[in-house]
C-alpha cells in the first residue's frame, strides 16, 4: 500500500511541475531577446490597411500584449499596450515586464517603431503608449527617424543581419544612441 502511495505522490508532483511550466511559458511576454528578425521579415512590404499583417506584426514584437491599435488616415498607427479582459496575461505580469527595469519602455518602444517602419511601407507615424494616462508615450515619424539612421528602412527590410547589427545592437541596446534618438522624439507623460 505504501508503495502505491509513493508512486501516486511522485506522479502528482511530476504532473503539477509540468503543468506549471507550461503555464509559465504560455504567459511569457516577449522581450527583445525573444524576437526573430528572420520571422518578422516575412511581413515586409506590409501596409496600413492590412489588419491581419498589422496584428501579426504587433503580436510578434516585444511587449506583445496589445490592448488595441488604431489606424489614422491610413498613414498613422497608434498602439496601446495593456491587458484585455479574458487575456492569458495578468496585470501583474504586464507591469513586471514593462516596469521591472528602468529602460524596458525606451528599448521596446524604439525597437517596435523601427520594426514597424521597416515592415510597413506606408506607415508615416507610429505612436506607442501604455494603457494608462500617467504612463509614457512617444510618437515617431518615419522621415525624421530614417534621417538619423545609416541606411534606409528599405535596406534594413532586405538585410536582416544589417538590421540586427546596426539597429538592434547598435541603437536599441546602446543607451547613448537610444537617448540620442529620444532627444528628437521625447517621451510624453
Amino acid at each position: 500500500m505504501k508503495k502505491w502511495m509513493y508512486i501516486l505522490v511522485l506522479l502528482t508532483i511530476v504532473l503539477s511541475g509540468c503543468s506549471s511550466k507550461v503555464t509559465e511559458q504560455k504567459n511569457d511576454i516577449k522581450g527583445i531577446e525573444d524576437i526573430s528578425l528572420k520571422q518578422l521579415s516575412k511581413y515586409k512590404n506590409s501596409y496600413i490597411g492590412d489588419n491581419g499583417a498589422i496584428g501579426a506584426i504587433l503580436s510578434d514584437l516585444p511587449g506583445n500584449v496589445i490592448r488595441e491599435y488604431e489606424i489614422i488616415d491610413e498613414k498613422e498607427l497608434k498602439v496601446t499596450y495593456g491587458v484585455k479582459e479574458n487575456s492569458n496575461y495578468t496585470e501583474e505580469q504586464f507591469d513586471t515586464f514593462w516596469f521591472d527595469k528602468k529602460d524596458t519602455i525606451e528599448k521596446n518602444y524604439l525597437y517596435n517603431a523601427l520594426a514597424l517602419f521597416i515592415l510597413i511601407d506606408n506607415a508615416e507615424q507610429v505612436t506607442l503608449k501604455i494603457n494608462s494616462n500617467d504612463k509614457q508615450s512617444v510618437t515617431f515619424k518615419r522621415q525624421e527617424l530614417e534621417k538619423r539612421l545609416p541606411h534606409s528602412f528599405k535596406e534594413y527590410q532586405d538585410d536582416v543581419a544589417l538590421w540586427q547589427k546596426e539597429l538592434v545592437d547598435g541603437v536599441v541596446k546602446s543607451k547613448e544612441k537610444r537617448q540620442d534618438v529620444y532627444k528628437s522624439f521625447p517621451m510624453q507623460n
